[in-house]
């Protein structure tokens, strides 16, 4: 059997995810969706007294998981919810193909902890936007082009940033968001030195922005209530 378990926005698991976990053979975690969880494998062999091994996205989208799932129970653990990746759906249509029976077991996504964390009405956001880090002959603009499209039609954007080869910075997304007038920035959501900056982005640019991972969500108009709450963050 194969176990799909999130691990959610800062590696609280739940009770169900926990008593999953427990049950498996082998368990796996993938870092490359959320980096950061990889300081968290020893909580988590220590919860669970089993060993976590660390597998890479080839690994996962190819049939090594579920070669041994067909034998054993094996967890795959991924940050946030492990259906926000379509990799995992994926997994899940393979191994249907395959007979094996899979749980998933869900947990917070940066999706919604997002848009609370900003006090921003979840409704309101648009299509979602992911900045790749830069690399040599290589400047997809499709990310700016629905953050345009959202503005247009008075939409939140959530902008995911690029995990490979390093978490991005946040400064380096102002950097490429720097069109838009702006920006929410959000640093380790759910850890205790969480930090969420709002503010233009020329006055982002200048302020401690704390550490990766971070999220950037560019507001469209501000509803009065959600303008209210975001001025808790504008002057910190």
């Amino acid at each position: 059997m194969l176990y799909l378990i999130g691990a959610g926005i800062s590696g609280d698991f739940t009770s169900g995810g926990v008593e999953a976990l427990k049950k498996c053979d082998e368990i796996y975690i993938e870092v490359y969706t959320n980096p950061p969880l990889e300081n968290k494998i020893k909580d988590i062999e220590k919860l669970t007294g089993k060993q976590v091994m660390k597998i890479d996205r080839k690994e996962v989208e190819s049939d090594f998981l579920l070669g041994y799932a067909k034998e054993k129970n094996v967890a795959l653990i991924s940050g946030g919810d492990p259906l926000t990746a379509t990799t995992h759906i994926t997994l899940i249509i393979d191994a249907r193909k395959q007979n094996i029976p899979v749980e998933v077991i869900h947990n917070s996504s940066i999706y919604t902890a997002a848009a609370g964390k900003s006090g921003l009405q979840i409704y309101r956001f648009g299509k979602t936007a992911s900045l790749v880090n830069p690399r040599p002959n290589y400047k997809p603009t499709s990310s700016l082009d629905i953050i345009r499209n959202n503005l247009k039609a008075d939409m939140h954007s959530l902008v995911l940033l690029d995990t490979e080869p390093q978490p991005m910075d946040a400064k380096t997304a102002l950097e490429l968001l720097s069109e838009f007038q702006t920006a929410i920035i959000l640093s380790r959501l759910g850890e205790n030195d969480e930090k969420i900056n709002y503010g233009t982005i020329d006055e982002l640019k200048k302020k401690n922005l704390g550490k990766p991972p971070f999220s950037v969500i560019i507001p469209a108009k501000l509803h009065p209530i959600e303008e209210e709450y975001l001025g808790a963050f504008l002057h910190k």
